[in-house]
């Protein structure tokens, strides 16, 4: 602690020493001179610069920090150095070190930093960079504005970069926390439902899935594909019953996708959901020969037993069920 107090007395130093009209670059630069940072250790400058933030407690100076904190920011995603970029953001926006009475001061400099300009020149840049994994804590630290800038992305006719990458940002950005997204999921426009439910998906948040289920009986077939996909992605097995549920969607796009995700499902649930499907719902030959093309799939017993159940079963399951459960088997009709 003595040597942290000695760190922080230097940087104050620096602040004192400045005027009034200095520039944030400078004083970013020379307070950082303060701090030991072997081979430029990002970690430690970003834990000496929290630091200084933990122990300012006058307000003014506690602006310029947050001034000096954005043109770290902005420089790491000038230069392409997105971890760095992603780490400086989390150094203000993850797991506050400062007094509560301040966090206005950090709301301000977050919308601040969000700029159009600049959030144009950072989805262009990752875009181009080939959307780098290390830009994950960037996008999951900087928040509602970036969220609100994405979405606003999706509105224009010709975007700075198209709806794929702009998804996978969004989902990125519902990393750290997934209810920036699920709001959104109420937006009347189709599309932008659609594309929330994805990037919630791709967020890997299962706090996100009762906003998903809220939505999936929505009016546009488009995003009722995009919510089973979503759930698929977040509950593994336990989405296995609403995805037999969709089998009997009116819409032949879901009905496709529910059966591309339970071929995808390695779960024994699947077997015997299917068996039921096909025992309790009127399908279309195509549909009972897509459905026990999934069973004879697996090389399980309970995947035979349940084929053979279908092949010999004369209540329920209708002839096409039978036959293709037959021709699965390999037996006569």
């Amino acid at each position: 602690m003595e040597f942290r107090t000695a760190q922080y007395e230097r940087a104050r130093a620096v602040f004192d020493a400045a005027g009034i009209g200095s520039a944030d670059r400078d004083l970013a630069e020379r307070i950082q001179a303060e701090f030991p940072r072997p081979s430029d250790d990002l970690r430690a400058s970003v834990a000496a610069f929290r630091d200084t933030l933990r122990l300012e407690m006058r307000q003014e100076r506690f602006r310029r920090l947050l001034r000096a904190w954005a043109g770290r920011v902005v420089a790491g995603i000038r230069s392409g150095d997105f971890v760095a970029a992603g780490a400086w953001m989390k150094a203000v926006t993850e797991n506050p070190v400062f007094p509560s009475e301040y966090s206005h001061h950090v709301t301000e400099a977050v919308r601040e930093l969000s700029r159009p300009a600049l959030l144009d020149e950072l989805v262009v840049a990752l875009a181009k960079a080939g959307d780098p994994p290390g830009a994950a804590a960037l996008l999951s630290g900087w928040g509602s504005p970036l969220v609100a800038y994405l979405i606003g992305c999706m509105l224009v006719e010709v975007p700075k970069v198209n709806r794929r990458h702009l998804v996978e940002y969004l989902g990125q950005a519902g990393r750290g926390d997934i209810r920036l997204l699920t709001p959104w999921l109420r937006d009347p426009r189709w599309y932008v439902v659609r594309n929330v439910a994805t990037a919630i998906g791709r967020a890997g948040r299962d706090g996100g899935v009762p906003a998903l289920l809220s939505v999936v009986d929505y009016d546009d077939d488009r995003v009722r594909v995009e919510v089973i996909r979503a759930l698929a992605t977040l509950e593994g097995p336990e989405a296995v019953p609403l995805l037999v549920g969709a089998l009997a969607d009116s819409s032949q796009r879901v009905r496709n996708a529910a059966v591309s995700l339970l071929r995808a499902e390695p779960s024994d649930e699947v077997v015997l959901r299917i068996a039921e499907h096909l025992t309790g719902e009127a399908v279309t030959s195509d549909d009972a020969r897509r459905l026990t093309k999934i069973i004879a799939e697996r090389t399980s017993d309970a995947a035979r037993k349940a084929l053979e159940g279908l092949a010999e079963r004369r209540s329920g399951a209708s002839k096409a069920v039978r036959e293709a459960a037959r021709a699965a088997l390999g037996t006569p009709s």
